[in-house]
This record gives C-alpha cells, structure tokens and sequence, in this order.
C-alpha cells in the first residue's frame, strides 16, 4: 500500500522534520518517488496520504499540484495523483534540451568562476560518492552542476534546465536503482569537469560536460529499456 510506503518515508525523515505541514508532505513524497518506492503508475490518493502523515487534505492538495508541476505526477480527474511512468522519448527530449544549452550556459558562467565556487564543487563531488540513498545522490549531483550552472547571467536558459531537474531525477536514480555501478561512471564525468574547473580550462570543461551527458543518456536510456522487460 501506497500509504505504507509514506509512513516510512515520514519517519526516515524526521530528523529534518520541515516546519509546515506542505512541505512535510511535499519531502516525503518526492523521497519516495526519487528513491523508487512509490514506482510508476502508483495511485497517490489524497486520503490515505493524509492518514498515513496526520495531515489534513489541504497540504497534500497543494502538494500533489507542485509534484505535477515539476513533472514527477499526473494528476487525476478526482485531483489525485498517479506516479508519473519513465518514458525513452522524454528521457532522449530532456538530453537533447540539456546538450544543447548546457555548453552555453557554461560559457556564460566560466568568468564568474572563483576559487569559493571551485572548491565549493570539490566539497559537492567528495560528498556524492558517499550518499547512499539514490534521493541523496540526485540531490548532490543537482548541486554540484548547479553551483556553476547557477552563476550565468543567463536567467531564462536556466529556467529551462531548472525545469527539467524533477523529470531527470527520475531516470536517474531508477539507473542507480538498476545497477549501482552508474554511479562510478557519473563520478568519473565529475572528475572531469572538476579538473577542468580547477585548471580554469573552459573548452575542457565543456568537452568534459558534453562527453558526461552523452554518457549518461546512454546508461539511462539502458537502464529503462531493462526496466521496461
């Protein structure tokens, strides 16, 4: 039961408790989307969430709507949620999207670049290979390429790959789910793209950020044709 599933994702949660009851709501169900635990086509009824987590249907409402915003639910004709399905066509759409503008972006970032924001990157790659969870290593790997994606004046390229963050973690942390050796293959992307940061070699880091996504898209697209037999 779906209502199961979210008790324990509440409870693993509890530590970093938020302070409203949307955004309880709100972490506990992306957690268990991102970890797999709610799979796709999971029925997310607002009632027996909000049972399971001792809210009232208003959070879970507002949540379930920011959830199909960022693409990771469906909702409904009853305002319920389904767990959206992993598709190849979207996967190949959101690379597409990122190959192309993620160069640009970086070339936009690179003269903002600092010694901070490098050594800032070396801290975000030292800690994904130590989260254990796939929810965690999405979220430290959002950092890392965030940190310097993020210093572009550049604000509507980046709200076009903000936007793409929630679908994207989907697939990747089903690969990591699938075989957990994906992340050592992402690892040594990052390896590349930190030395590149580090040297201040721009063409190389894009070299590196080109040659990383295509890697990546490979993996997931195989990871999802293995989930889908």
């Amino acid at each position: 039961m779906a209502g199961d599933i979210i008790e324990r994702t509440a409870a693993a949660l509890l530590v970093d408790k938020p302070r409203t009851a949307y955004e309880h709501v709100l972490q506990t169900l992306r957690r268990a989307i991102l970890n797999g635990d709610l799979c796709g086509g999971t029925h997310l009824i607002q009632s027996e969430i909000a049972g399971a987590l001792g809210v009232s249907k208003t959070p879970v409402r507002e949540a379930l709507r920011e959830l199909a915003a960022d693409g990771l639910v469906n909702l409904d004709a009853h305002r319920s949620g389904i767990v959206k399905e992993l598709s190849l066509g979207e996967l190949q759409e959101i690379y597409e999207i990122r190959c192309t503008l993620e160069p640009a972006v970086l070339r936009r970032a690179w003269p903002h670049l600092t010694n901070e924001i490098v050594d800032r990157a070396g801290e975000l790659h030292s800690r994904i290979n130590k989260d254990s969870s796939p929810a965690q290593w999405v979220q430290s790997n959002i950092d890392f390429h965030g940190c310097v994606f993020g210093l572009a004046p550049s604000p509507r390229m980046l709200d076009i790959l903000n936007g793409l963050i929630a679908p994207w973690s989907m697939y990747v942390s089903a690969s990591l789910r699938i075989d957990s050796y994906n992340q050592i293959r992402a690892a040594k992307g990052h390896e590349a793209i930190l030395k590149a940061l580090q040297d201040r070699d721009l063409e190389a880091g894009i070299s590196a950020n080109v040659s990383h996504l295509n890697i990546a898209y490979q993996t997931l697209a195989s990871a999802l044709s293995i989930s889908h037999r």
